[in-house]
């Protein structure tokens, strides 16, 4: 199957791969820059390139061989002269998560992450629609639900 290009941020957060989605301005990169401060590590910034891999699901890597990354007022960097361990050549993407503005008339009260699937090279792929009030941290929310797929292959609570 013919590879696919998406825009969006993919990370692996212990070992579960997150391809972050959202509009231009939603945190995408600076979402990865918290998680890659937290130690974890950074596929491919702004364009991931989408393959099968070798069990069949969809595997991400960069568009290019050195993996840039925006931060958002002061440039673009190398990856790696940042972080130098900080990024992975591909990931599997286990889940995407929808960065979104968080809209009070939508998300008060909400008590469970919105959940829907997308179609990924044929494959049904779980997507997390995560609302981010202002002030908060996107990369704690990411890195909660990563736990909770890795620990039982589900971010529902």
């Amino acid at each position: 199957m013919k590879p696919v290009r998406i825009q969006g941020v993919l990370v692996s957060v212990e070992g579960v791969g997150i391809l972050l989605r959202g509009p231009s301005g939603a945190g995408k990169s600076m979402t990865a820059l918290n998680l890659l401060g937290r130690g974890h590590y950074l596929v491919a910034d702004d364009l991931v390139e989408v393959v099968r891999g070798p069990d069949g699901k969809p595997t991400g890597r960069p568009v290019e061989e050195e993996v840039r990354i925006e931060v958002r007022g002061l440039g673009i960097y190398r990856a790696r002269s940042l972080f130098r361990d900080g990024t992975l050549p591909s990931s599997r993407i286990d889940f995407i998560v929808d960065l979104d503005e968080y809209d009070p008339a939508r998300d008060a009260g909400r008590t469970a992450p919105e959940e829907y699937t997308a179609e990924l090279l044929g494959r049904h792929v779980r997507v997390v629609r995560v609302p981010v009030p202002l002030g908060t941290d996107p990369g704690l929310l990411v890195e909660l639900l990563a736990r909770l797929f890795r620990d039982s292959g589900t971010v529902a609570p």
